[in-house]
Order: C-alpha cells, then structure tokens, then sequence
C-alpha cells in the first residue's frame, strides 16, 4: 500500500523525469543544429556553383577554405567564404544564447560547430580547418577571445606566418577564456584547440608512408600546417590528390 504523500512523490518523480528527457532533447537538438550548420561546405559549393563544377579540394592545401579559394577560385568567390565560414560559428551559438541556454551549453554548440566544420557529414567526415567556424563562435561566446584572435591574426599575417598566429591565437585563448569568463569557457576553448590542431593532422599517416620523417611531419603540421605534394598553387601532387580532381 502507497503511505500517504508516496502518490505525490511518485509523481514528482515522474516530472522530474520528464523534465531531463526534454532538456536532453533540447541538448541533442541545438548540439545537431551546430553540427549541421557548422559543417555546411560553403567553399566548396560555391566554387562547384560558379566555377563549373571545380572541386577546389584538389588543387593547394587541399583546403575548402578562404585562403585556397581565394588562390584557386578568386576574390569574387572567396570574398563570400570567410565571412559565412565566421557566421556559421558565430550564428549556432548566438541562437542558443538567445533562447536563454546556460553558458555551458553554448560551449557545446560551439565545439559541435568547429566538430561539424572538420568532420561535416556533406564531405565524408573530411572537411575545412575549422578556423573561421572556431573565430565566429569565440566572437559569441567572448569577445576579450576574439581580441586575442585578431591580435594574433595580424600580428602573423604581417609577418606573412598566418598558421603560426592561428596556433598562437588558439592557445592564448584559454588562458583569456579563464581570467574573464571562468573555467567553463576557458575548458571550451582547450577543446576547440584539440580539434583545430586534429585537423592539422588529417591524413598524417597517409603522408609519413609516402614521404617519411614521421616525426618532422607532425611538427611541420602543427606549427606551420603544410603538407607535402600540396603546393600554395596549382594541383595537389600528394597521394589523393587525383582522386580529389576527378
């Protein structure tokens, strides 16, 4: 036999319950919708659209981003692709924040944005850099961040090392992260430099098989991120790179 007041436990118990199943749905929903909008191929449909179906991933870097756009496509192309590379990170967060979610979990959203960026389901897990996606969800989440990033940022590009500044940028960044917004961000941030510097490293062992020098390999990616067979101009000589043409 239920004591007396047990009903009304049982069904507080029951809300409560129901209450973690939507604010888990609620975390999947804006954590997918980071993902998705993070991962959109902006780059490379827009050089597909107006450069008659090029696919810029085999030509430089390999990279989907503004800098190898701009090299293999052109300014009226790659014009668009930062700008909507930053929105894409700054917009995911902004939405989250804006429906009155908790700092934490627009960290989230933000790590599922640089996640999507990197690993987009569109291109088969394998996508840009991340970092005008990181940039733009920074600038949401703390702009004492963001002015650490463009400092870094121009600091490099006058010293034409951008990969050095984006590198600098994102280990800086915690330590701003912490001292103005807490650990909450600051963990955030440590996680977002993790997945920026995997994406460096894409297709390491692929390389060390055909070039060697495991160990210089990774050093060269992380630091300066060049990769050999992937010149600034022209097509890409790696192994892949073929495939990635046609």
């Amino acid at each position: 036999m239920l004591r007396p007041g047990s009903t009304q436990v049982a069904l507080l118990a029951y809300i409560e319950g129901v209450v973690d199943v939507i604010a888990a749905s609620q975390l999947v929903a804006v954590s997918l919708f980071g993902y998705l909008v993070g991962g959109i191929p902006v780059g490379w449909l827009l050089v597909r659209w107006q450069r008659f179906g090029l696919d810029v991933r085999g030509y430089g870097s390999g990279n989907i981003g503004t800098s190898n756009v701009y090299r293999h496509a052109g300014f009226d192309i790659a014009v668009f692709v930062g700008p909507l590379q930053f929105a894409q990170g700054l917009v995911p967060v902004l939405v989250t924040r804006v429906l009155g979610f908790p700092l934490e979990i627009a960290v989230i959203v933000a790590i599922c944005a640089v996640v999507g960026n990197g690993w987009p389901v569109y291109l088969r897990f394998n996508g840009g850099r991340g970092v005008a996606v990181a940039t733009g969800a920074v600038a949401a989440l703390s702009i004492p961040g963001l002015v650490a990033l463009l400092v870094c940022y121009a600091g490099s590009a006058i010293r034409g090392r951008i990969a050095i500044g984006v590198l600098a940028g994102f280990v800086v960044l915690p330590f701003v992260a912490f001292f103005f917004s807490g650990w909450t961000l600051a963990v955030g941030c440590c996680a977002i430099l993790v997945l920026l510097m995997l994406r460096r490293l894409e297709g390491l062992p692929d390389d060390a098989r055909a070039y060697g020098h495991f160990w210089r390999r990774i050093y060269q990616r992380l630091v300066f991120d060049v990769r050999p067979g992937r010149p600034l101009m022209g097509p890409r000589t790696d192994p892949g790179g073929d495939a990635q043409r046609h």
